[in-house]
């Protein structure tokens, strides 16, 4: 019985070596993929403000990783996708006794030659939409320190909205996986609302003007886990106060409210106070973009929830999942496909999902408001010409949606009458786009300075120009 045992033993050692020497051999013989070097050297030149520390984190490498002949490719399109550079080009050779201290061991040695772009910019903007006409100035730097931070301040005065926008992110804290973001958005909005569509082919009018200030700080603690897989977490507190409301000049129909409401003095859209949360994301980001043609692909599910224990005068949940993928055709043509998915529960006014200006080009902005939204993009571009450094691509696209409130009953905010889904009119809240526009870019820096869309909305049978000159993005 013990001499079974033992051949049994024997059996399983032999076959055991014997796997592992054939899986081995069998990764050497795939075509593409080689054995790895050990990088034992990274130089890095052409850089007047970005740091090697922050090259090489950006390019994913560092001393003493693997190296395979593949992995070049994949380091100039992360440096090339960071927006930093105008420039990248990258060689590899192999080390000896005869290199550097440094590459004196068998090994590899990576070459990278970068040029910066021009980093900042200070720029006027100007942009019409419709109900929104609007101008401003901005400062905007893409590689603070030379680290690859992120600084924003623009304001702006808009019939629509005026206000001012500071936001500071840091890729990574001290050259670590973990990232921050620190935020301020102040408004004052011109806000309209405009009657719930109950027929497919509804061009909803609008009922109700408000005047908001909205004043919000957050900030925003994450990790990159691995591979392009982040979890964040973000703490936000907002102060929410109307200036009074009016009916507009385009309804005086007592029915668009609820019973015996005086026209002259119509309820504020919702509660004020105190509006402060916590939104918890986790995503995997895998694109990339090489001058213009983004590829890949990022998926994100996030929830947000109110916090009365710190203080907060709402209470309601958002759950939201947005998908985009995007895809090269032939040598510079782009196409990308987008979704979102939103859920909230007692939304108060100012978190409400609405849809119509730049999400549904071809209907007013925000025409179209709900707890419950799915929309779908899909938009394909193209270079039209290139000279010195200029690039302008032309793109269509289709935008698709659908939004309605699935719940209507919440005490915090004041509705317009019938605001609930109509269950009589199904198609009601699905509204569709199709469209044209432009894209100006300078290659030379990292903004793009124009934007030009035409849309043209199916139900509504109305076209729209949308217009953006200067901070686009």
């Amino acid at each position: 019985m013990s001499f079974a045992r033992a051949r049994g033993r024997i059996f399983v050692r032999t076959f055991a070596r014997t796997f592992v020497r054939t899986f081995v051999l069998a990764l050497a013989l795939v075509p593409g993929r080689a054995l790895a070097d050990t990088i034992r050297e990274i130089v890095v030149e052409g850089n007047t403000k970005t740091t090697t520390a922050t090259v090489e984190l950006i390019a994913k490498i560092e001393v003493g990783d693997d190296w395979t002949s593949d992995m070049l490719d994949r380091v100039k399109t992360s440096l090339v996708s960071s927006g930093l550079f105008r420039d990248v080009e990258g060689y590899v050779e192999n080390c000896g006794p005869s290199s550097t201290p440094a590459c004196a061991e068998a090994g590899v040695r990576v070459h990278l030659t970068v040029r910066d772009k021009h980093s900042w910019v200070i720029a006027p903007a100007f942009y019409t939409q419709p109900t929104n006409t609007g101008g401003g100035v901005g400062f905007g730097e893409n590689n603070l320190f030379g680290e690859n931070q992120k600084l924003l301040l623009y304001a702006q005065v808009a019939t629509g909205d005026t206000f001012f926008i500071g936001a500071w992110v840091v890729p990574s804290i001290h050259g670590s996986r973990f990232y921050a973001q620190l935020d301020t958005f102040l408004k004052r909005s011109r806000l309209i609302e405009y009657a719930p569509a109950h027929s497919y082919t509804d061009n909803p009018r609008e009922v109700r003007k408000s005047r908001m200030h909205y004043l919000n700080a957050g900030l925003k603690l994450g990790v990159d886990l691995f591979w392009g897989l982040k979890l964040d977490t973000r703490l936000r507190g907002a102060y929410v106060d109307y200036l009074g409301s009016e009916v507009t000049a385009l309804t005086n129909d007592a029915s668009k409210f609820e019973p015996g409401v005086d026209l002259l003095h119509p309820p504020k859209p919702g509660k004020e106070g105190w509006d402060i949360s916590n939104e918890i994301s986790l995503a995997i980001d895998r694109r990339a973009d090489w001058y213009g043609v983004q590829t890949g692909y990022r998926y994100q599910a996030s929830v947000e929830y109110s916090v009365p224990k710190l203080g907060s005068d709402f209470h309601y949940q958002m759950y939201s999942l947005s998908l985009w993928r995007g895809v090269q055709v032939l040598e510079r043509h782009n196409l990308s496909a987008r979704a979102n998915v939103n859920i909230g529960h007692d939304l108060p006014f100012q978190q409400e999902f609405t849809m119509g200006g730049t999400s549904m080009r071809g209907y007013l902005n925000d025409q179209f408001r709900g707890d419950l939204r799915v929309t779908a993009n899909v938009e394909y571009s193209f270079p039209m010409f290139s000279m010195l450094g200029l690039s302008v691509r032309g793109l269509g696209f289709v935008d698709s949606g659908y939004i309605t409130f699935a719940n209507a009953d919440n005490p915090e905010r004041n509705y317009l009458a019938r605001s609930a889904r109509d269950a009589n009119s199904t198609l009601a809240p699905f509204k569709n786009s199709v469209g044209i526009g432009t894209r100006l870019y300078l290659r030379q820096i990292v903004i793009p300075l124009l934007g030009v869309d035409f849309g043209y909305g199916l139900e509504a049978g109305d076209a729209q120009l949308y217009l953006a000159i200067g901070l686009t993005n």
